[in-house]
């Protein structure tokens, strides 16, 4: 009689127990399982940021995958069906979004972005490797940090980086200095093909617009065993857009300044099939600036006066690209051609004593570049990848005499004002690379070989012909002894037609200490052969006497180098930091000095020493990234020597900061450089020493963007040189161009901008 009242008894308990189980066990399920992969490669996708909010509201939440691609979403059933968006998105990636409905496990496969493919790196490498695996310690510069910098061409994109210092001329554009080593030697390739046509040692950044740039990969110190002359001091790579991540792509950008910038640019990509296309190009007008100049300026045509002279140029650029890829089950093939029109114009002064005539200047310059590659596999663990490229640079200067009254114009007729200065470069390049069945070993066999041809009044007294040739083979090994250590030696045997290359070798350590910390260290020789306008430069006018010296000796350089980085990734963020050392000793280094009067010429001037250092950190948790570092850079050649004088140190530091408001599509960036005093010394003459300095400043940028519609539309705004910096005070030798100067210009000053972009993609053939 009692047990079933007993019974009725426990069947509650019983219920109750069974109900908070229920409820457990739901709560549980509720959370999703997200494995994120690697479309191309198969791969996990490390550090992926997932960010997600439930659609009933509340705040959004972001967590970060592990290295196995794999990551947990912490929901409640309540929120599971109610809807929750989730966004994928990594660095070198296009976004993937989706909504859970359900707790069903998920797999999202990551397509490379069409404009942003920083997963892996191809500069000096066997094959395409994610930057932390790289034995080189390389610094990747993606689309996305274009974007937020609102950089329109190279040297936008590298004015916050340490340990490159930009020079800027209004008339020869903008150049680079990098551990402290002047922009001749400084390397600097797209696709793996080098940019031709150096003025006064350095290329114009200006002139490499960023419109289908991917990213671009920058590797410190001698990369001279895979890329011979020229890189003693780094190699930049600009890596082009090739398609085929969507169907189709559209992208129209439309970019001014409230001084009288205009930049219009637009792309296009289609992939079908085995073939990928992509197609970009634009005109970059601006309509010259003068700090003199009040407001927002006219574009109307200059009055005849004192006025029409500005001190940053009128100048107008045409460019174009065209990417052609076939791609098979074992090989690419594929064709690249590029053309850039750039035009600068030099206003006069009126001359007296009526002022109503005065001579004006004009410098074009062109550039067609062409290449074919082929990449692909040879045998079961062999890679062959090539090139054969024709570049032709082109730059004219034709001297106006100008009636201001009538505005006519005719060719000046004077001697030394009319000149055309022509380079070709033929370049072929071959590597094959393998890896052993183990993993422990892989090498690679390259040949580079490369002819440049000059022509032009100014190389040479004759008006002749120059060219310089060399030849290369070089070899490289990577050997693991164990999963933590990577050992990589090299070597380059070359010929040059005008000098007597050395042996070039190189030798790279890697070492890991753990998941999360990595060691580098290296050693590599340099070396430069000196230019055909160094060697054969005759510019001899009313205002110039400069002529090249036959006689220089080339560039030899050591150069030694390490650093320490560390990651990790926590549950909701990504922190890095990192320490690196680098000392390079330079001999024969050629500069151009003043022999008497006003006449110069390009001297060897014995060692050339610099040393430095860098330090860095960064914390990225999808909502923000932070970013601050520092470094110092000491320079000391035999003109310091002879005078007894002590080694020169220049500091630096950098910050930056994103904040993006996912939910709502709003971003903004602060980017922040102090760049300390730079003292050098100079020749004068042959036995004269002065001693120079550019003053310290401060550059700050502000970027503040919005995405719409869906992603399509994002339109940015903000200002650079908040500090409205302009000329910075200077105390320099007299040069080819002046007689002594006390400011040279660094920026335009303070200006505001606004970038329109409209991005649009066809997801389905």
């Amino acid at each position: 009689m009692s047990f079933p009242r007993r019974k009725d008894r426990m069947i509650p308990a019983r219920l109750l127990s069974f109900l908070a189980s229920t409820v457990l066990v739901a709560g549980l399920a509720a959370q999703v399982n997200v494995e994120v992969r690697d479309r191309r490669s198969g791969g996990p996708v490390a550090y992926a940021h997932l960010a997600y909010h439930a659609l009933s509201g509340g705040p959004g939440n972001m967590i970060v995958s592990g290295p196995d691609g794999r990551a947990v979403l912490p929901l409640t059933a309540s929120e599971i069906g109610g809807g929750v968006l989730l966004r994928i998105t990594f660095m070198g990636y296009s976004a993937v979004q989706d909504t859970l409905r359900t707790t069903a496990d998920r797999s999202y496969w990551l397509e490379p972005a069409s404009l942003d493919l920083s997963a892996v790196v191809v500069t000096g490498q066997y094959a395409p490797i994610a930057p932390e695996r790289a034995v080189h310690k390389v610094r990747v510069l993606d689309a996305e940090y274009f974007q937020r910098l609102a950089a329109n061409n190279l040297a936008d994109a590298l004015r916050n980086e340490l340990n490159i210092r930009l020079q800027q001329d209004n008339l020869l554009g903008t150049s680079l200095s990098m551990q402290g080593l002047g922009g001749e030697n400084v390397k600097v390739l797209v696709d793996g093909v080098p940019v031709i046509g150096r003025l006064d040692g350095g290329l114009d950044l200006s002139q490499l617009d960023l419109t289908g740039i991917e990213r671009a990969e920058i590797i410190e110190g001698p990369l001279s065993v895979s890329y011979g002359t020229n890189a003693l001091a780094g190699t930049i790579n600009l890596i082009t857009a090739k398609g085929g991540a969507y169907p189709a792509t559209l992208k129209a950008q439309v970019y001014t300044e409230h001084i009288g910038r205009l930049n219009t640019t637009l792309s296009a990509t289609h992939a079908k099939g085995r073939h990928r296309f992509a197609l970009n190009g634009g005109r970059n007008f601006f309509a010259g600036w003068d700090p003199s100049q009040p407001g927002i300026p006219s574009f109307e045509r200059a009055p005849a006066d004192t006025n029409r002279v500005q001190q940053w140029k009128p100048r107008e650029q045409y460019f174009a690209r065209f990417n052609y890829r076939w791609v098979g089950e074992r090989w690419t093939l594929g064709y690249k051609g590029e053309g850039m029109h750039d035009r600068i114009v030099n206003r006069g002064m009126p001359r007296a004593p009526y002022y109503e005539t005065a001579f004006d200047e004009e410098y074009v310059t062109v550039r067609l570049d062409n290449a074919l590659f082929a990449e692909g596999a040879v045998g079961r663990a062999g890679r062959l990848n090539a090139l054969a490229a024709y570049n032709t640079y082109q730059r004219t200067r034709n001297t106006y005499f100008r009636d201001l009254t009538t505005l006519g114009e005719e060719l000046a007729g004077i001697d030394g004002m009319q000149d055309t200065t022509r380079f070709d470069l033929v370049n072929v390049r071959a590597v094959y690379s393998n890896a052993t069945q183990d993993g422990r070993w892989k090498y690679e066999l390259g040949t580079d070989n490369n002819i440049e041809r000059g022509s032009g009044e100014r190389l040479g007294a004759d008006g002749g012909f120059r060219d310089i040739a060399d030849a290369a083979l070089f070899t490289t090994a990577e050997y693991s002894p164990t999963d933590r250590l990577t050992l990589r030696p090299g070597v380059r045997l070359a010929w040059n037609s005008r000098y007597d290359a050395p042996v070039i070798p190189s030798f790279n350590m890697r070492w890991r200490f753990s998941e999360n910390l990595v060691a580098r260290a290296s050693y590599a020789r340099g070396f430069r052969a000196p230019g055909l306008k160094e060697l054969y430069l005759y510019f001899v006018d009313v205002n110039h006497n400069i002529v090249g010296n036959p006689d220089l000796y080339a560039e030899r350089s050591h150069n030694l180098a390490g650093s320490i980085t560390y990651r990790h990734a926590r549950d909701r963020s990504v922190y890095r930091s990192e320490l690196g050392l680098f000392y390079n000793d330079v001999e024969d280094l050629i500069t151009l000095a003043q022999l008497n009067g006003a006449s110069y010429t390009y001297i060897n001037v014995g060692d050339f020493r610099t040393v430095g250092g860098t330090a860095g950190a960064s914390w990225d948790n999808g909502h923000w990234l932070v970013s601050a570092g520092g470094g110092i850079t000491g320079r000391y050649d035999g003109l310091a020597s002879e005078l007894d004088a002590p080694w020169v140190f220049s500091p630096e530091v950098r910050a930056s900061l994103t904040h993006n408001w996912m939910k709502h599509g709003w971003t903004a960036s602060l980017f922040w450089k102090y760049q300390g005093e730079l003292v050098q010394y100079m020749y004068v003459s042959e036995v004269d020493v002065v001693r120079g300095f550019i003053a310290p400043f401060h550059m700050a940028d502000l970027t503040v963007g919005r995405r719409l519609w869906s992603d399509r539309l994002f339109l940015t705004g903000g200002c650079k040189d908040l500090f409205n910096v302009g000329n910075v005070q200077a105390s320099m030798a007299g040069g080819v161009h002046n007689s002594g100067s006390n400011s040279v210009p660094m920026t335009t000053g303070r200006t505001w901008f606004l970038r329109v972009e409209l991005d649009l993609k066809r997801k389905n053939a």
